[in-house]
């Protein structure tokens, strides 16, 4: 029998190649992971990822922790058969969390991870520079042993800074009764804070000014002190979004009203506008905005916990295009454009008894979209950059690439 030889050019073999890749994300597939390491933050008590970042082999992350309860030994038990705390405030709620604090933990991914700052905390945001060198660090904290229970007592904000990678910090000067939730910064030196109110503030020179920025009168909580922005997001372009809903507010639609402001601009415009639906994201590339909300009437205005689908839109030069709804068992939090200039949207399906992560990928503008079930995991986030998906599990840290 005759043995023949087949040649094939480079670019049949890159159309084969394309049409076995299409078949595989369209039709579906395992998501590959690799494991990085089985003993991520294990030595952290109590333990917890947070908000973890990881370049190369070194990790930094910002945390919030319960203090550490202990019981005692089987020979100081008053009653074997009942456990006890070693102190007598780990019987007082109050007193538990007002032992909260944030800490700011940096080391390598394996090995043991030295607390770089601590202060107490029960709630707080960040910001790391792309080269790790600058960190400002928000934070928020309440008595929760003077303040009657289910009541809203005064809060501490406090704002600090490292210039040096987390070894030494300073507290920038900030009012307490000023409630800062989102940093989100351009560089080391120009950001913004954004507070309850909602209120946003800006500074130029490293934290060491601060100039308020007026605030659409309709985002402004009438009855609520403490309202916030639906979403607040610093796009690559170097334009602050955020938006708000209104909800039946005199001869006001239900509509999220999404706002704009450029640096140097002394106040937000108008960008654009989404009757029934709640904007929760937005993501920017070489001019095109992606959007991600949630379609239909919040539960403040229903009164009930209906289904929200979620749905990614690109703003055109006309208006606003719907490219797909999810189902309603998949809950969007999260859009990104990935180094290649595809989209993920980053959610939850709340379908099944326990929910899980999702992933979704479109590398089409946003039209087909390939779902990916990640499980169950305690933490992680999306490089951006590098393109790396980060997740972990249990003691255990996995990665793999999404570009």
């Amino acid at each position: 029998m005759e043995n023949k030889v087949i040649r094939v050019s480079g670019i049949a073999i890159s159309i084969i190649s394309l049409f076995f890749f299409t078949v595989y994300y369209f039709l579906g597939g395992e998501v590959m992971w690799e494991k990085v390491s089985g003993n991520f933050m294990r030595m952290e008590k109590p333990y917890g990822p947070g908000d973890f970042r990881i370049k190369s082999d070194a990790v930094i992350s910002m945390k919030i922790a319960f203090p550490e309860m202990k019981f005692k030994s089987s020979e100081q038990l008053a009653d074997p058969d009942r456990a006890e705390y070693t102190e007598a405030w780990m019987y007082n709620s109050g007193e538990t969390l007002n032992r909260q604090v944030v800490q700011i933990l940096g080391g390598t991914i394996d090995g043991a991870k030295a607390k770089l700052f601590e202060v107490p905390a029960q709630n707080a945001d960040w910001w790391l520079s792309p080269d790790w060198q600058t960190i400002y660090l928000a934070s928020d904290w309440m008595d929760y042993v003077k303040t009657p229970r289910g009541q809203n007592g005064p809060r501490l904000a406090k704002l600090f800074k490292s210039d040096d990678q987390g070894r030494h910090w300073q507290r920038l000067d900030w009012p307490e009764d000023r409630n800062v939730t989102f940093l989100r910064f351009l560089d080391a030196q120009r950001g913004y804070l954004i507070g309850w109110g909602p209120r946003i503030w800006r500074t130029a020179d490293s934290g060491a000014h601060w100039t308020e920025i007026p605030v659409p009168e309709l985002a402004r909580g009438r009855d609520d002190k403490r309202k916030q922005f639906d979403l607040v997001a610093l796009g690559k372009d170097g334009v602050l979004r955020f938006a708000f809903f209104t909800p039946c507010y005199e001869d006001q639609q239900n509509l999220s009203l999404v706002y704009a402001l450029r640096w140097g601009e002394d106040a937000p415009t108008l960008a654009f506008q989404m009757p029934g639906h709640t904007v929760v994201d937005i993501a920017d590339h070489l001019g095109h905005l992606y959007i991600l909300s949630w379609k239909g009437l919040p539960t403040e205005v229903t009164g009930s916990e209906m289904p929200r689908p979620s749905v990614v839109s690109h703003l055109g030069m006309q208006a606003i295009e719907s490219l797909h709804e999810f189902g309603p068992g998949l809950k969007g939090y999260a859009l990104y454009m990935t180094p290649s200039g595809g989209l993920l949207f980053d959610g939850e399906d709340e379908s099944g008894v326990m929910p899980a992560n999702i992933t979704a990928l479109s590398y089409d503008g946003g039209k087909r979209w390939k779902v990916e079930n990640e499980g169950r995991a305690q933490g992680g986030y999306y490089d951006t950059i590098t393109g790396t998906r980060w997740q972990v599990k249990g003691y255990a840290l996995y990665k793999r690439t999404i570009r």
